[in-house]
């Protein structure tokens, strides 16, 4: 039998990926969310994963924990505000949805093959859809070369709302011979 594929969640919220990761047959080995509510949530439903409190310094955190080349996929919704049709428009340079930078730059540090982004439709069309351009520039600047998205919307998956979400998925592996979506 062969280890699990080893994740770690980014702003992980209450652990959604978390929880599909497992559900997958994944283990989930680190989380990062700075809510400290939370925090109590994940601690309380994933008391064997390390928790750290902010994006902007878990590298050092990964290092801390011998996490370097352990971990084969870095998952992560990060910040809308900045994206979202319904706010201020400032893009991937705003100040929230701008961690973004350092959720690619955790993924490449640690060494995980894949990475697994989320975020609202906004992304595609803010800043006319530059900024979507430049997130897919910057995961295959990283070394996720094979990249492929799609807009999901939770109600065909079971869940009782309306929430679409696009899914951006990049592997340092060749994966033109087997999909993704």
């Amino acid at each position: 039998m062969t280890d699990k594929l080893k994740v770690i969640s980014l702003f992980a919220g209450v652990g959604g990926f978390d929880l599909g990761a497992e559900s997958a047959g994944f283990e989930v080995i680190g989380q990062v969310e700075i809510d400290k509510k939370c925090q109590e949530i994940l601690r309380r439903h994933f008391p064997d994963a390390l928790l750290h409190d902010d994006v902007t310094t878990a590298i050092d955190w990964a290092k801390e924990n011998d996490l370097i080349g352990k971990v084969d996929i870095v998952c992560g919704g990060f910040p809308c505000q900045d994206v979202s049709v319904a706010g201020k428009r400032a893009g991937i340079a705003g100040a929230r949805s701008g961690l973004f930078w350092d959720a690619i730059q955790f993924a490449q540090e640690v060494k995980a093959q894949t990475i697994i982004l989320e975020n609202v439709p906004g992304l595609l069309s803010s800043n006319e859809g530059r900024d979507f351009g430049v997130v897919i520039s910057a995961m295959a600047d990283a070394g996720y070369r094979h990249i492929e998205w799609r807009v999901l919307d939770s109600q065909f998956f079971g869940v009782p709302q309306r929430r679409r979400r696009v899914f951006i998925v990049g592997s340092t592996r060749d994966r033109s011979s087997t999909p993704i979506f």
